[in-house]
């Protein structure tokens, strides 16, 4: 299991650094799926009290990557094939609605806006910051939803890129790369200024396709490494 330190934190009304910290905790590995967090531990290390803490742990839990479990704890999501197979689909279906939508309202404002996310992208990659660059990219990505003008379409990817900040984060370790090729997004931000949007939606899903198969076997791996560990303990 990987060491844990947090720093301390020097106002403790700040809900939202805790959610970061904590966030980039399990993004880095730091806290791991299915771990358990100590909560005295962790407000110990940051030096702030439990209250604070364990509101930033339930907004965590309302994303979807910590769960809570009645007198046992709060804890890191655990991995799950299925999981990765629901929310990669899900993302296709949503990608290719989001840009059909998108596509009638682009205009100089969204170009530009597309240039800003994406070099943002490029310059954590080579900064190589794992969670800045998978927040970037999703930010990226998230310009569509953002566009379409469709608050429900808009609430269901927000309450999707949780999840997907995760498996970003598990696929990057199962590569044993802190972050991906800078010329990733390249081509994704060149149709959605083109004139396609068709060739524009195919290759958004072929984006998604692209690591989804190594994840897989990566999180049915763990599950075979859990299954094996639990057997040894009975």
């Amino acid at each position: 299991m990987s060491k844990l330190d947090f720093s301390p934190i020097a106002d403790t009304t700040r809900r939202a650094e805790i959610v970061a910290l904590l966030r980039r905790a399990i993004l880095t590995g730091q806290l791991e799926p299915g771990q358990k967090l100590n909560e005295l531990r962790i407000s110990e290390q940051m030096r702030v009290s439990r209250a604070p803490l364990r509101e930033a742990m339930r907004e965590l839990v309302q994303e979807g990557i910590l769960a809570s479990i009645p007198y046992a704890g709060t804890f890191v999501i655990d991995v799950a094939a299925k999981d990765i197979v629901d929310a990669y689909s899900l993302n296709k279906v949503l990608d290719d609605f989001a840009i059909e939508l998108t596509w009638p309202q682009r205009d100089q404002r969204f170009f530009d806006e597309l240039d800003r996310r994406h070099e943002a992208v490029k310059q954590a990659t080579r900064s190589l910051d794992t969670t800045r660059q998978i927040e970037a990219a999703l930010r990226l990505h998230g310009l569509i939803y953002e566009w379409a003008d469709n608050s429900v379409l808009l609430e269901t990817w927000q309450r999707l890129t949780s999840r997907l900040q995760m498996y970003f984060a598990l696929h990057q370790r199962a590569r044993n790369e802190p972050v991906p090729a800078e010329d990733l997004h390249e081509t994704y931000v060149a149709l959605l200024k083109g004139t396609d949007m068709r060739a524009a939606q195919r290759h958004a899903r072929e984006h998604i396709d692209d690591d989804f198969e190594e994840l897989l076997a990566f999180a049915r791996g763990l599950e075979e490494r859990a299954s094996k560990g639990a057997e040894r303990r009975r």
